[in-house]
């Protein structure tokens, strides 16, 4: 969402295409609130693979013959990366960039299949933006995508706009004091939410007095929801569909990540910028992220996760504020101005190395 400000603001013409289905209220909000100057086309698009993606990557075909020329097209996640490029090959001369928002082949049980697919559709785009050193790696070394077309910039959040803890609170219910340990995440396989419930019960039965906040939705949602009860987590968690993670995140005392894996993470970001401490194993971009000074690095063990909620909590207050500047001053790497114009320039190299190719 940030990218498109920037590109609006740099005076380009900007047309967004996304599938309705797999919106969430947040987004539409933020794409709602940014008016004029951007071109918007909603196409159908279903997340699992199947026949549907042959009538979904040809009307996304004609929605740019239509809408088009384009001097960019910039697909992001793994769908919308494959689509894209399909459609391109139809159309020709646009520099086409390819952001996997993690690749699939990062988890656990993923299908070599899916490795082969990436491979495949890694030579018919220009650049394939990656968020994470993790993820870099990951191409590099297990995908064996072409070093050529790699590209790492590290995604960032707007560091002059963030709510105050006060206003955070009040809009998800809580009190002002009492030490809350938050969750922002689509409930999803890669997330992990029932690891998730795990280290909750854990950290509930040595401190029953912190209170929880899980913010998302996804396909196990009512999963989790039934893992909660089950643990006796529900009278102490609040769990909240329809709220942006930014503006959640300064009611937090410590945000906790349960994920198998991730391309980047933005919630590590984000958490930094509110100067929320931060627990998580070593996925995305947190190895950067956090420090001893920022929070805890820690397995994927439901036990060492809790381990490190708990020593966060266990922080005096002055030990806390301490924490607090040092996670805002970890932030500073991670500035969305940085990435609009990184990204900005990767745009204008591969545009003028095309216009080069075909003079």
């Amino acid at each position: 969402m940030e990218l498109l400000r920037d590109q609006i603001a740099a005076g380009h013409d900007v047309t967004l295409i996304y599938s309705p289905i797999r919106a969430d209220p947040p987004f539409t909000d933020a794409v709602e609130a940014l008016g004029v100057g951007l071109r918007i086309r909603l196409l159908p698009m279903y997340r699992g693979v199947g026949p549907h993606d042959a009538v979904a990557a040809f009307r996304l075909w004609r929605a740019l013959r239509e809408l088009g020329p384009f001097d960019v097209l910039h697909g992001h996640s793994s769908k919308a990366g494959a689509l894209s490029r399909i459609a391109a090959l139809l159309l020709g001369r646009m520099v086409v960039i390819y952001t996997p928002h993690a690749f699939v082949t990062l988890a656990p049980d993923a299908h070599p299949v899916y490795g082969a697919i990436e491979w495949v559709a890694s030579w018919f785009c220009d650049a394939i933006l990656l968020g994470s050193e993790q993820e870099y790696d990951h191409a590099r070394r297990r995908l064996h995508l072409p070093e050529s077309r790699l590209r790492l910039i590290a995604m960032g959040v707007d560091l002059s706009q963030l709510p105050a803890r006060d206003d955070a609170r009040r809009a998800l219910g809580l009190p002002e004091q009492g030490f809350v340990v938050g969750f922002v995440g689509r409930l999803a396989p890669q997330k992990n939410p029932l690891r998730l419930a795990h280290v909750l019960q854990l950290v509930a039965r040595a401190r029953p007095d912190l209170r929880f906040v899980i913010i998302g939705d996804g396909e196990l949602r009512d999963a989790l929801g039934a893992e909660l009860d089950a643990r006796g987590l529900r009278g102490a968690t609040i769990l909240a569909r329809a709220m942006d993670g930014a503006d959640a995140m300064p009611a937090f005392d410590c945000l906790v990540c349960t994920s198998d894996y991730e391309s980047f993470g933005l919630i590590f970001a984000e958490a930094l910028a509110a100067g929320v401490a931060i627990v998580s194993p070593p996925v995305g971009v947190a190895p950067q992220a956090i420090t001893p000074g920022t929070g805890r690095l820690t397995s994927f063990e439901p036990e060492d996760i809790a381990r490190g909620v708990l020593e966060i909590a266990a922080l005096d207050e002055e030990a806390r504020g301490a924490m607090a500047d040092a996670c805002r001053d970890r932030a500073r790497r991670f500035d969305i101005r940085t990435t609009a114009t990184q990204t900005r320039r990767l745009y204008e190299e591969l545009l003028a190395r095309k216009a080069g190719a075909t003079s």
